[in-house]
């Protein structure tokens, strides 16, 4: 497994893996450019689909200047990683597949291949490890492994987490689409937190509490605006949306809450580490669906540190019933249905964090972590190719511009 600090990357929406993935990439293979020509970029799999909804070459061709871009569109060509790009300048060639999360990887060019730092499989060899060696946080477990300053790091990522949730509760206007009416998506983040300060009913209050704040960063995401990937752009809204508002509406200090993300990012390192956090790989059950585990752990650390079983049980229990769901954006825009999933996804992370609370003491968990990640790696390997980020299945087929006067 790599360093927790890789699933939390900073940087502009509204996907991960088709714009940080491929800005990174262009910026790896400008190293070998000289000269004033041309580079040609052929994207495949869901990059050819949705680059233009997520704005796919944008982010290259920025990233390459002052060097001229042009794109070739292979949707339908046959590859060996939905998230394959090549890049082209004269007798130089690399190839780069996007991994989900912003991280690529590449066998032409391997210095951009990031490296492990964890010697784990799984979550069951982690709390092996633990137990043998007498670890009770994960705190004290990932600073085995990390670098010294990863304390600084990790504060440094929740300040930017809410500082996106600020933003995105302070602003109003249009996230831009395209001329699909259908995608006229005005933010409503700032809205629904003002309305919900003044709703009496306290589980009503909190659950548009928690929305509103997941809703702020995904609508940034959706803008293009930077954003922490927690684990992606695409479900960049539900971690932060519950510790936001453990920080304003439930007192928890901002040195528990750092410390909470040890807790994420070895759930999310688990499932990047054994099926997939990318949508196009494993449908938005593994963008969502990591992100709830992720934030169900977290607050399940919040509230009880010593319970690593508790914080299993809620990571399971919100992992397993996102089984299946798939990653269907209209148009390929992060709008629809992206946006209310986040927040969906973290009234379900809440959800979790209160079974493993109330249910755990009372009827022990059959289904582990990992046998729940590996169940939804099976379910993504048989989903269709159309509802894995491709914009030709589910909602997007539904909701696509067909209408002659759009």
């Amino acid at each position: 497994m790599k360093s927790i600090t890789n699933l939390f990357r900073v940087g502009p929406g509204p996907s991960s893996s088709h714009t940080i993935a491929p800005s990174c990439a262009a910026k790896a293979f400008k190293r070998f450019l000289t000269g004033n020509g041309k580079v040609t970029v052929t994207l495949y799999g869901s990059l050819a689909f949705t680059g233009s909804g997520h704005k796919t070459d944008n982010a290259i061709r920025k990233a390459l200047l002052p060097f001229e871009t042009e794109f070739v569109f292979r949707p339908l060509d046959p590859t060996e990683h939905p998230l394959k790009m090549v890049f082209e300048y004269g007798d130089i060639k690399h190839i780069y597949y996007s991994l989900g999360g912003g991280e690529i990887k590449s066998p032409t060019d391997p210095d951009v291949n990031e490296y492990e730092v964890y010697p784990f499989k799984d979550f069951d060899s982690i709390k092996k490890y633990m137990n043998e060696n007498d670890i009770s946080s994960f705190k004290e477990f990932c600073h085995r492994f990390e670098s010294d300053d990863i304390d600084d790091k990790l504060m440094d990522i929740l300040k930017a987490m809410f500082a996106s949730v600020e933003y995105g509760v302070s602003v109003e206007g249009r996230v831009p689409t395209n001329d699909n009416p259908k995608l006229k998506y005005e933010r409503c983040a700032k809205s629904i937190r003002d309305n919900a300060l003044s709703i009496p009913e306290f589980e009503a209050k909190r659950e548009m509490l928690i929305t509103s704040y997941a809703y702020a960063v995904a609508e940034n995401s959706a803008s293009g605006i930077d954003v922490v990937t927690s684990p992606t752009c695409g479900s960049s809204g539900v971690l932060p949306g519950i510790l936001y508002f453990g920080y304003k509406h439930m007192g928890i200090s901002m040195e528990t809450l750092r410390d909470s993300l040890f807790v994420a990012g070895m759930i999310g390192n688990c499932v990047k580490q054994n099926a997939s956090i990318a949508g196009s790989v494993g449908g938005c059950q593994a963008e969502i669906g990591t992100a709830s585990s992720m934030a169900a752990a977290a607050l399940s650390f919040i509230v009880d540190p010593e319970s690593i079983y508790q914080l299993e049980y809620a990571a399971e229990c919100a992992m397993e019933h996102f089984l299946g769901l798939s990653c269907d954006p209209v148009d390929g825009y992060v709008v629809i249905p992206c946006i209310e999933r986040n927040g969906m996804g973290a009234l379900r992370s809440y959800d979790a964090f209160l079974y493993a609370k109330y249910i755990s003491p009372l009827r022990k968990n059959q289904v582990s972590f990992d046998d729940v990640v590996s169940a939804m790696k099976i379910t993504g390997d048989s989903l269709s190719d159309k509802y894995k980020e491709t914009a030709q299945g589910g909602l997007a087929e539904i909701l696509k511009k067909t209408d002659a006067n759009c």
